[in-house]
């Protein structure tokens, strides 16, 4: 069925895509199989740790690609639990921002608690580790209040909507994060 997607439909109607969804385990094929010039809008389905890994990280196969004139970008995780070290979600958050350059919406969802990568804060950890001049719009899922103060520190410069899940809402922590 994708064969004959790409093959068949595809290069006729290439030209006229602005948005494009798929299925992760389909997207590379779907992604590669033609040049969609006025391409601005990408939705990820069932995408995983694994998933983002391999495609958002330096020398990946996306590197380099037609993600710059992607605008807007939604990654809907699948329904499974994945341990991410704090600095492997860092370093996913940024190389998203690199290489979807002009990235104006981003938005990271699911339904499982902690079934997608966490931006985990570290104050040794500059700002410009996550950080766009571009973004206006953006959901997120943060582990705390702290979190999500963090994000709201100068690093989207642009930001005019912020969607946030926040996991553990205490109020009481004794680190308050200075803005």
């Amino acid at each position: 069925m994708v064969d004959r997607f790409c093959i068949n439909i595809l290069p006729r109607i290439h030209y006229n895509i602005k948005s494009l969804t798929v299925d992760s385990l389909s997207m590379e094929r779907i992604l590669f199989c033609v040049d969609y010039p006025n391409l601005t809008e990408l939705k990820l389905f069932n995408f995983n740790g694994k998933i983002a890994s391999h495609y958002f990280r330096d020398k990946g196969p996306f590197d380099g690609h037609f993600l710059r004139q992607i605008t807007d970008l939604t990654l809907v995780f699948q329904n499974t639990i994945y341990d991410a070290s704090t600095h492997y979600s860092l370093d996913t958050y940024r190389f998203i921002m690199q290489i979807f350059g002009n990235l104006k919406h981003l938005s990271i969802i699911g339904s499982y608690r902690w079934m997608f990568l966490d931006l985990s804060y570290d104050n040794s950890l500059p700002p410009v580790t996550f950080s766009s001049s571009t973004l206006t719009k953006l959901r997120i899922r943060v582990t705390s209040y702290t979190v999500c103060l963090a994000v709201l520190d100068g690093r989207f410069k642009q930001l005019r909507t912020l969607i946030v899940d926040i996991i553990d809402m205490d109020l009481h922590q004794s680190y308050v994060y200075n803005m």
